[in-house]
């Protein structure tokens, strides 16, 4: 396979067919990770103020803080609130599913559609090719995800139980360390067979859409795809994996450049009573506002041009360009 060949043409698509980032977008809905939240546990309920030093707030909203705090004293509300928290991301999750899966079916329809010749992709057109071939994909990704998240979660319990009696036992705690060595194998298996894995479900993908394929049918062209082109698909993967890692940290750089005023702004609060940190709030809070578009169409042109690389190496691999044929030599008259 030419590797250029893939690797300039994705970006060839992905710069002339703008409206694939709009499904790219879709696409890195299914990527995003999760953040979590942190409450501190020191706080005093009799208290009127946070522990430590006092934030230079507002006072309207340092009291709701204060009354919000106070609220995790009662039982009932903790209960409410975890399931309120847990009904929230399942709802964020099943939507960002959703709109992954679409996402990708698109992305590899119009890959596909414009690596034929087409001169122009329009959003309703492939949208509606997309929508038959959305349940078989669906499903493909959950079976494929589902028993990874309950490996990982079962693994992380069983961690988790195990690490909580060993912090007052120093014997069994050193025995725990001995273990050490063995979960790291374990999770380098893991993330091996996380990865072969993957590069089956991303030939099954384009091969449902692409052949129109069943769901066994996919996932059977697609381990067929991988055994004879391990080798390329690797190749492709590391190159994918280095743009993606280069990409994804100048994404973020300037948000990064923005966080440090902030960190310097939280240590000059520690240090000064009259120092008042809320314009820096309200200056971080602004940036980040304008720079959440930006930063999803930077996304979705970065999805789009991986998932186009992706596509157009499932072309290559199953359906390689002919070489032209030498000419056939004419007789020679004795």
């Amino acid at each position: 396979m030419d590797f250029g060949e893939v690797i300039s043409k994705a970006w060839k698509v992905t710069w002339k067919f703008k409206v694939l980032w709009v499904f790219g977008i879709l696409a890195s809905c299914g990527t995003r990770s999760g953040g979590s939240f942190n409450f501190n546990g020191s706080y005093q309920t009799g208290g009127n103020n946070f522990p430590g030093s006092t934030p230079s707030l507002p006072p309207g909203i340092l009291n709701w803080f204060n009354q919000f705090a106070r609220s995790f004293d009662n039982p009932q509300f903790v209960w409410e609130f975890a399931a309120a928290i847990i009904a929230v991301v399942c709802v964020i999750v099943i939507v960002e599913y959703v709109l992954g899966t679409i996402g990708r079916i698109g992305l590899i329809k119009g890959v596909w559609d414009a690596d034929g010749g087409a001169e122009k992709l329009n959003f309703g057109s492939l949208w509606s090719q997309s929508m038959p071939f959305f349940w078989r994909v669906f499903w493909m990704s959950l079976l494929v995800g589902l028993p990874f998240l309950i490996l990982v979660l079962v693994i992380a319990a069983g961690f988790v139980l195990t690490l909580i009696p060993m912090l007052n036992n120093n014997a069994a705690g050193m025995g725990f360390l001995t273990l050490l060595p063995v979960l790291c194998v374990l999770a380098c298996i893991i993330f091996i067979l996380a990865v072969l894995v993957g590069f089956i479900l991303r030939m099954a993908e384009n091969a449902v859409v692409i052949e129109n394929q069943t769901i066994l049918g996919g996932f059977q062209r697609g381990w067929d795809v991988l055994v004879r082109n391990l080798g390329p698909i690797l190749i492709i993967w590391l190159i994918t994996a280095a743009i993606g890692l280069v990409a994804g940290i100048v994404i973020a750089l300037p948000l990064l450049i923005v966080l440090i005023p902030l960190v310097f702004a939280f240590i000059a609060n520690e240090n000064s009573v009259n120092f008042s940190l809320t314009p820096w709030i309200i200056t971080f809070v602004g940036i980040i506002c304008i720079y959440i578009p930006i930063s999803w169409i930077a996304n979705g042109i970065l999805m789009t041009y991986i998932q186009s690389v992706w596509t157009l190496t499932y072309l290559r691999l199953t359906k390689p360009k002919t070489e032209p044929q030498p000419p056939i030599p004419l007789p020679t008259n004795a």
